[in-house]
């Protein structure tokens, strides 16, 4: 009984932290020509600007990683193997939505705290969008709900986290 009753109080934290985010977004339908399918990185960092999670990276061609600046710098040339089982294919106009349980590479919690939520998106021949929103992780309290609007490659972007 005494081995439950630690192994309960154990729990307790991780049971109270179990967020979930989810992360809406639309990219837009553009009349240009030609028009190219945009890369996309969902990422965190922390107040300092140290990359900590690819959440999401949505890429045809390794060579162009790099055109997603910010995410290239902070976390996408340092090891292919963190963002790999996170990454799909570039998406044609539409609207998605980014699901996250809160779960590194290695399918531990991050630490909570306060972080920055960033999204970039780049597109051959075409322009970039950075937007980045600051949110608490693994706090008791409200959820919290932001809206964003990009400049040109991404739009109506809602960050859900509960």
């Amino acid at each position: 009984m005494r081995y439950l009753i630690g192994l309960l109080l154990l729990c307790l934290p991780l049971l109270g932290s179990a967020q979930q985010m989810t992360i809406k977004f639309e990219i837009p339908a553009l009349d240009v020509s030609p028009y190219h399918r945009p890369y996309v990185a969902i990422w965190l960092e922390t107040p300092k600007r140290k990359g900590v999670h690819t959440i999401a990276v949505w890429y045809e061609k390794d060579d162009w990683l790099k055109d997603l600046r910010q995410w290239w710098r902070k976390l996408g040339r340092k090891d292919a193997a963190a963002y790999d089982a996170t990454s799909g294919a570039t998406r044609k106009p539409g609207s998605y939505k980014v699901h996250w349980n809160g779960l590194d590479q290695n399918q531990q919690p991050i630490t909570a705290g306060e972080y920055f939520l960033n999204l970039e998106a780049s597109r051959e021949a075409g322009g970039r969008d950075f937007v980045r929103q600051k949110i608490r992780w693994g706090e008791p309290g409200e959820p919290q709900q932001f809206e964003l609007q990009g400049d040109l490659e991404l739009s109506n972007i809602q960050i859900i986290i509960e």
